[in-house]
């Protein structure tokens, strides 16, 4: 009870960890008393303020990059594999 109410003589030091890593419950009869409590407790009197967004949210992609017609007439393949050729040391008449 003392470090529930924060009152034991380490509480700042404690910190949080999961009953089910301690071996206190298996994670099955944890999620059940989870979704008990969620059936027993209203969500909109949980915490009165803002909740996580959906999965569809947060997982949603981007649209891809579409680079303009100057980016693509800006690269030129065979200028990049010249430059690398003589980065490796290679000069190209040695190929």
């Amino acid at each position: 009870a003392s470090v529930r109410d924060r009152t034991h003589w380490n509480a700042s030091t404690l910190t949080p960890m999961d009953p089910v890593t301690l071996g206190l419950c298996s994670q099955i009869e944890l999620d059940f008393e989870v979704q008990r409590a969620a059936k027993e407790k209203p969500a909109d009197a949980a915490y009165g303020g803002a909740t996580l967004l959906p999965a569809s949210e947060t997982t949603r992609k981007e649209p891809e990059f579409e680079p303009s017609e100057k980016q693509r007439d800006d690269l030129n393949v065979d200028a990049v594999f010249a430059k690398l050729k003589t980065i490796g040391g290679k000069k190209p008449d040695e190929e």
